[in-house]
């Protein structure tokens, strides 16, 4: 999607859908929905929601943001949230906004401020792209991604794309000559504005019913300004009004405050927690990461360390949301791998995944690895 003239800041919101894998997807084969904005060529920044095959029985359901540039991949699981192993049927929101007079953009999830990038070399871009991509079209069943999406102009106001400035692509599309499951149902909608993708691929089987939309009987009642009732209530109906509709929103996001309480996990994971069913073998944590970044398995070591240990190594922070002591699996290589839709190869990889869930925390492929 492409406007003339400069694009400050990326706005989209959707439900998180079902997401299945079928009897015949391996371990580690994945699905996500995300938006790509590439500020200038060789660099640019990722926001959105990846599922993933995980050990014998779990999937992992995680939010995330990811920057890359010509030496670098880096990717962060979004916290608080914490990758549940199914659907949980609620909206949710994903924005990037550039930081300041910077070449930085901040990231913000479900309106909260969860990271800022170091890797951008310019602080506007002049379109952006939404993608719903699996490495496994076969296997893989994905409920419906009603992608709505809005861009920040240089003067404050966020505004939707002319239709005409809105191109489309989609692998294979079902009809009576091409049925399921090798292809995807996808439409844009609204005119003269676009105003939602909406895209799916057809399900083998029926998908579990997700949740609804849900208050939180201890949300207060106004937090930095922002009303949080009537927040709560813009998020289940349709995030994309909520900057306009919702008191004190637009304010608090301008100052990258904490403006949305609902969104936020009080308390830390313990090293007891098992979210997916099975805890990961040493041999499924090197075929996550050998799917995911296209490494051979053989060429993946591995390792156990702690929150506190990584943290203390790669330069994060795990461990103010995770146990401290909360193990974790290492995967190093040496080889190059790739992360992207833009086949860049990066030498070495260092992605460290929960036991539990088989989540991805955190990756860095190429130069300035943690564990080189």
């Amino acid at each position: 999607m492409k406007d003339s003239g400069q694009i400050d800041g990326a706005f989209a919101t959707w439900k998180n859908a079902p997401i299945t894998f079928d009897s015949g997807a391996a371990i580690g084969d994945w699905v996500r929905n995300y938006i790509d904005i590439p500020p200038v060529l060789g660099a640019g920044i990722e926001m959105g929601l990846r599922s993933t095959k995980a050990g014998a029985v779990g999937r992992t359901y995680e939010p995330y943001w990811a920057e890359y540039s010509g030496q670098t991949y880096q990717e962060h699981a979004i916290t608080p949230a914490r990758g549940p192993a199914s659907a949980d049927g609620l909206q949710h929101s994903y924005m990037v906004l550039r930081s300041g007079r910077t070449t930085q953009w901040d990231v913000l999830y479900d309106f909260n401020p969860v990271g800022r990038t170091t890797l951008q070399t310019q602080g506007y871009a002049e379109g952006f792209t939404i993608q719903l991509e699996t490495n496994n079209l076969r296997n893989t069943n994905i409920g419906e991604m009603e992608d709505r999406f809005q861009y920040l102009a240089p003067d404050g106001q966020w505004l939707r794309f002319d239709r005409t400035k809105v191109s489309t692509q989609v692998t294979a599309t079902c009809s009576s000559n091409n049925p399921p499951p090798l292809c995807f149902n996808a439409a844009l909608e609204g005119t003269p504005k676009a105003v939602a993708w909406r895209v799916s691929k057809p399900a083998g089987a029926a998908s579990a019913s997700p949740t609804s939309q849900r208050l939180s009987a201890s949300e207060a009642t106004v937090l930095n300004g922002v009303d949080q009732r009537a927040l709560a209530v813009c998020m289940a109906g349709d995030p994309a009004r909520c900057m306009k509709d919702v008191p004190g929103l637009a304010r608090c996001v301008q100052a990258r405050l904490l403006c949305n309480t609902n969104a936020l996990t009080a308390q830390s994971r313990s090293v007891s927690s098992n979210v997916a069913g099975s805890r990961l073998t040493v041999e499924q944590v090197k075929r996550l990461a050998a799917t995911r970044f296209r490494v051979i398995e053989g060429e993946i070591k591995t390792r156990a360390i702690t929150a506190a240990a990584y943290d203390q190594t790669a330069g994060t922070h795990l461990s103010q949301t995770w146990d401290a002591n909360l193990p974790l699996w290492v995967a190093t290589s040496t080889a190059k791998a790739r992360a992207g839709k833009d086949n860049t190869a990066y030498p070495g990889l260092t992605a460290v995944y929960d036991p539990a869930s088989g989540q991805l925390l955190h990756v860095t492929l190429g130069f300035q690895r943690p564990f080189a």
